[in-house]
Formats: structure tokens, sequence, C-alpha cells
């Protein structure tokens, strides 16, 4: 059995995934804990497990944007769940570059100073050092507990070098420092007014549009990597950057061999710097995730959405985690069937939607 859930999350992520056999030895990994107001739906899912399972195999952070780590440090400061963790990978400031003698940085990170309690595996398969890839290496493989296969796609070296002057910055936005509490207004809904009715795209025009890349530092330091359980492949790709993903995959696949995925969580939650096509192009898969409910920054973009739909192989299959203003659009029959694409949604009093790779199924979970 093989479960991928995408827990609702404000305008970020978290992902739930188990595996194995459900009446006796199952496995979970948990990728990013979403906002801070995330922490209520996660909590209820751990308490949900008998005491004696309340165990990851693994828990990736994938990098400090408020709607990726809220939510793991909220989970981290709740001491009567009694959950554990074989490995955390999560990338620090001493992870960046050369080691810094000053702990005044350290002291600043919130989220490390739990990390260091001497009972939390912090990168263990790194042997501690930064969960990044090695360009020098075809690829870096970790196989979990269960036999799950993590082969890492990103950040690279100097991706991590990039943001380190910027660190400081970057955890005081992120609401890492002590002093500050993590963004509690970021569970705001999307404001419906700025989503005006608009007629239906011409996704072939969308998808041709020009772009900028995605810029962001703290996206370019976002853990990314393919899971393999029982010949399913899946890329879970945080916030990262479209050309790291796409010189991962070249590195792996040479002489233009595409990545053939059944699952791909789509980067930065369907922004269209990072959502390109010619990522798309290397990669054959038919089932997306979009993780998302449009607040702040408006995702999905209808840009991406195009490109996903035009270049992201045929009749594919888009699962939103929220009905929003912002995806609402692509629940429209008239467009799904023109474009040949089908759109998932969760159900109306749902708080997540399941993929079930044992039979294939897709569930619109209610927690």
């Amino acid at each position: 059995m093989l479960r991928v859930e995408m827990i609702q999350a404000g305008q970020g992520d978290c992902i739930w995934i188990e595996y194995g056999e459900e009446s006796g030895d199952l496995h979970r990994i948990l990728i990013d804990g979403g906002v801070s107001g995330t922490y209520k739906t996660v909590k209820k899912r751990i308490e949900a497990l008998p005491a004696d399972q309340r165990h990851f195999d693994l828990l990736v952070i994938t990098h400090i944007d408020g709607d990726h780590i809220a939510g793991i440090l909220k989970l981290f400061e709740e001491k009567s769940l009694s959950i554990s963790f074989d490995d955390i990978w999560f990338n620090a400031y001493r992870h960046l570059g050369r080691v810094s003698r000053s702990k005044s940085i350290r002291q600043a990170e919130k989220l490390s100073n739990y990390l260091e309690q001497a009972s939390l595996n912090w990168n263990k398969a790194f042997n501690g050092k930064a969960v990044c890839v090695d360009k020098r290496k075809k690829s870096t493989v970790v196989t979990l507990s269960g036999g799950m296969e993590i082969t890492l796609y990103s950040p690279t070296k100097k991706a991590l070098s990039d943001l380190k002057p910027d660190w400081t910055k970057a955890i005081i936005k992120a609401g890492i420092s002590p002093f500050l509490r993590a963004f509690e207004t970021e569970t705001a809904e999307p404001d419906e007014a700025v989503m005006p009715a608009l007629p239906l795209p011409d996704l072939k025009v969308l998808a041709e549009s020009r772009s900028d890349k995605d810029s962001s530092l703290t996206n370019g330091s976002s853990i990314a990597f393919v899971a393999g359980y029982e010949g399913k492949k899946m890329l879970f790709s945080g916030d990262a950057h479209a050309d790291i993903l796409l010189n991962s995959i070249k590195r792996e696949h040479p002489d233009c061999e595409p990545l053939y995925l059944d699952l791909f969580k789509v980067p930065h939650h369907g922004s269209d710097g990072n959502v390109t096509k010619k990522l798309l192009e290397r990669i054959r898969c038919s089932r997306y995730l979009v993780s998302t409910n449009g607040a702040q920054h408006h995702h999905p973009d209808r840009v991406a959405m195009a490109r996903l739909i035009c270049y992201g192989g045929h009749q594919p299959d888009i699962y939103f985690n929220y009905l929003s203003a912002y995806t609402e659009v692509w629940r429209d029959a008239r467009l799904q069937k023109q474009y040949r694409f089908t759109a998932h949604y969760p159900q109306e009093d749902a708080e997540g939607i399941s993929i079930v790779f044992n039979n294939e199924k897709t569930e619109n979970k209610k927690i």
C-alpha cells in the first residue's frame, strides 16, 4: 500500500505519506508542516494513531519559508504527542557553507534549537552535513526502512551558499526567531474579491507565455526528491527552482531520456516561475498535486496550470487540496473536455485529498 495525502496547509505544503502493510508494518513520511494553523490538522492525524505507532521514518522540512515550516515549529512545541523520527532533514545556517564559529545566528534559529536535542536525528543520512546534491556524483540515494528509496534532486551546494548572506533576514521573515511567533496570519483564506470572473482561458496561448524565473534564495534552497516504492515513483519538489530540478533530471537521465513519474507535486504551489515548459518536457507523468488555497500569492498561476495541461502528458489528472477562487476555474467541464484533463478537489468538509496506489483511487479524506 502507498498513500500520499496532501493536507490542507493554507498557501503552503504539508504532505503525509504512508507505505507498507496496513495490517502490519506501516511506515510514514511527513514533508513540511504548512502554516501555523495547519498544526491542528496534523495533531489530529497523529492523535488518531495508537501511541506506539506515532513514529515517522522521515521528516523533511524543505526550507525555511513560513508556509512550510510554521506548522513544524508548533509540532516541536507540543510535548504530549510522544512522536519520534528516524531522521529529520533540514538545512540550517551551519549547512550553508563554511561553518561559522559564532553561535549568534544559530541561537536565533528556533527550529535548530529543537533539532539540537540529543534525542533527535538531524540529517543522519548525510552524516549531519547538508542535505544537498553533489554534482560530481550521479545520484544521492537514501533507502528508508520499509524499502522506500529517496533520490535527492535539490538543493545544490551553490543554492545553499547563495542563501547564507540573507539567512538572518530569511529566518525573521519565516518567524523562526525566538522573539517572533510564526506567522499566524498565514492561515487566512484568499480574498475572493481580487479574483474577478474571467472568460475561459486559451490554454495554448497561456502555456507559451514568457515567465521570469523564480529568484527566491529560500526557494532555491528547497529540498526536493524522487521517492520510489514498489515500482511507483513520485517527485516531491517543495518550492525548488525549475533549473535545479531539470539539471538533476539531466544528470540522472542523460541523452534526453525522460523521467517517468506516477506523481509530481508541482513546485512552489503552481508558480509560473517554477513550472516551466522545459521541465515538463523532460517528465512523463499523468498525476499532479497542487498545494495551495491561493492566499497571499494567488497561486496556482494560470500560466503554470496551462503548461501542466498542455505539456503534462496525455489527459493529466490534477489534484488540488482546496477548492478556491484560484483553483475553481479548472473545474469547468467545458475546459476539461476541450483540453482533455481532469481536475480533482476535496469534499467540502474534508481537510485533505489522498491518492492510494494499491487500487489507484483518490480519497477526499475527512479528518
